[in-house]
């Protein structure tokens, strides 16, 4: 989960162009739903590119940390367990 603030000032960015940052920043590009055939190829991409929650949270604050049109922001990064009784989580802000 991203919030965002926008400076009333500036014009509101596109919403692609926002997910297209935050796939920028991750490396990985965000997989809601996935057909069966284009499991195997997410699967091998997001090997190549491993990180904790944390390490997600950190690179989408640092990424939007340069954007001037972003006064405030609150990130939650949630990896949903399936082997485990908990989930994941990590959270930051633009002033942590």
């Amino acid at each position: 989960m991203v919030e965002f603030i926008f400076d009333p000032h500036n014009t509101t960015p596109s919403t692609i162009g926002l997910i297209d940052e935050v796939e920028t920043a991750l490396g990985t590009p965000v997989q809601a739903a996935v057909k069966r055939e284009d499991e195997l190829e997410f699967a091998k991409r997001n090997a190549r590119n491993l990180m904790f929650c944390e390490d997600a949270a950190r690179k989408l604050k640092a990424a939007l940390l340069k954007r001037e049109d972003v006064t405030d922001f609150n990130i939650e990064v949630r990896h949903f367990e399936s082997l485990h009784a908990h989930d994941v989580v990590a959270k930051v802000r633009k002033h942590d």
